[in-house]
């Protein structure tokens, strides 16, 4: 009977885990280029239960003892593109696997599909958060500074012009993650892993748009409502326990 209880325990922190989980995918159902998080669950390893006291020991059964959570993973399904008009929003579209490389101020590389870019005081090209957006230049990452006119095309390449003069950024520094699981989340947007810059990869970039979150409310909700229901089904499975151990004591000091 205590084992039910630790069953139900465990289902309760497995099913609050998921609530979690799936309220900060809503509350970023707004954010460009924001990824949901998923979580995966296994039961402990069953254990074989045996009656003994009595030759010969026969096998009555099996028992699982609650479930914990296995795997939190991130789906990077892209997001649909939304357009607007803004020259700073960029977007990667036809690869999954497609970043953009930034530094963060701590100078660490990361990478990101949040193309929700502007200017700080030195018209440095810069996220939202202040991670420098990186470019490439003669093959080295370089920060990219930006006249008040300029244009991305659709291979990254930036083209602008200072006192009427021509001026070129080699192209945007993208990367192609092969193992988007192996990314670990950071907050804002971006990601740490393995970042190496070569090839570009293949995609487009649209410079004006936004990629949205990959988040569908309505079914964030559907997971929500489950999700409850089940945590509530363990706290019943609790109470009822805990009421059937009172009435056990009650019977054993008769």
């Amino acid at each position: 009977m205590v084992r039910g209880l630790y069953s139900a325990a465990a289902g309760m922190m497995a099913q609050q885990v998921r609530v979690d989980i799936i309220a900060n995918n809503l509350a970023n159902v707004d954010t460009p280029g924001y990824k949901r998080d998923m979580v995966s669950f296994r039961t402990f390893p069953e254990m074989l239960i045996s009656r003994l006291g009595r030759a010969p020991k026969r096998n009555i059964g099996s028992l699982t003892t609650g479930s914990i959570v296995d795997e939190i993973s991130t789906s990077y399904r892209p997001g649909s593109l939304r357009d607007t008009g803004n020259p700073f929003d960029l977007a990667l579209l036809g690869n999954a696997n497609a970043f953009f490389v930034v530094r963060t101020p701590e100078g660490e590389l990361c990478c990101t599909r949040q193309g929700s870019f502007t200017l700080d005081g030195n018209r440095r090209l810069v996220t939202t958060s202040g991670c420098a957006v990186l470019g490439l230049s003669n093959g080295q990452l370089v920060e990219i500074y930006l006249p008040a006119d300029f244009q991305v095309n659709g291979n990254g390449l930036l083209t602008g012009a200072v006192n009427n003069q021509g001026w070129v950024v080699e192209r945007l520094a993208l990367v192609e993650i092969p193992d988007v699981q192996a990314l670990e989340k950071m907050g804002n947007s971006l990601y740490r892993g393995e970042i190496a810059v070569g090839d570009p990869p293949d995609c487009e970039v649209r410079q004006g748009y936004l990629e949205a979150s990959n988040v569908d409310p309505l079914t964030e909700m559907v997971s929500m409502m489950a999700a409850m229901r089940l945590y509530e089904a363990n706290q019943r499975v609790i109470q009822a326990t805990d009421s059937t151990l009172g009435k056990a004591i009650e019977v054993g000091q008769v």
